[in-house]
């Protein structure tokens, strides 16, 4: 793992250093558990492994990195889902300008009316962009939000459970 090669438990599959999905914790609290009961060799090695790999992992974090917490999240999710919403609307509006015709059937109105339905799918194409974008923002915040509670669930109920 040397060379700056790193095992995909290192690198979370949302990119951010430090952070553990629901599924990983989950698979780390059942490992936890296994080996309270009964701690052998092969446990020792698994903590031995898991510890090297959280301390690469929280060295790139001291590093630098974004994190957000959930107020956050649920902060800006509907407003990002508000700007896709209304780009969405703009790229229909935007279809329609090549709806209009061309005034008059002569060579300079032919030559403007292409450049205007040039112009017409720059600006649709562009639009089209930004609302992909904003949607997919949107989206990977609202994927976030239920991660979070879903460990948050997660969380509670073992703490009911223990004590």
């Amino acid at each position: 793992m040397g060379n700056g090669e790193s095992s995909s438990s290192s690198q979370p599959a949302n990119g951010r250093a430090g952070y553990v999905d629901p599924e990983e914790q989950a698979t780390r609290d059942r490992q936890d558990k296994q080996y309270g009961e009964a701690m052998n060799s092969t446990g020792t090695r698994v903590y031995q492994q898991r510890a090297a790999e959280d301390a690469k992992v929280n060295a790139a974090a001291a590093s630098g990195g974004f994190n957000m917490d959930i107020d956050a999240m649920k902060a800006l999710q509907p407003k990002w889902q508000e700007i896709a919403d209304k780009l969405n609307d703009m790229v229909r509006v935007g279809d329609q300008l090549k709806v209009v015709t061309q005034p008059a059937d002569d060579p300079a109105s032919t030559m403007q009316k292409k450049a205007a339905d040039g112009h017409a799918d720059a600006y649709v194409a562009s639009l089209s962009q930004q609302q992909t974008y904003a949607q997919g923002y949107a989206d990977k915040l609202k994927d976030a939000i239920a991660k979070y509670e879903k460990q948050d669930h997660a969380n509670t109920n073992s703490l009911r459970k223990q004590g």
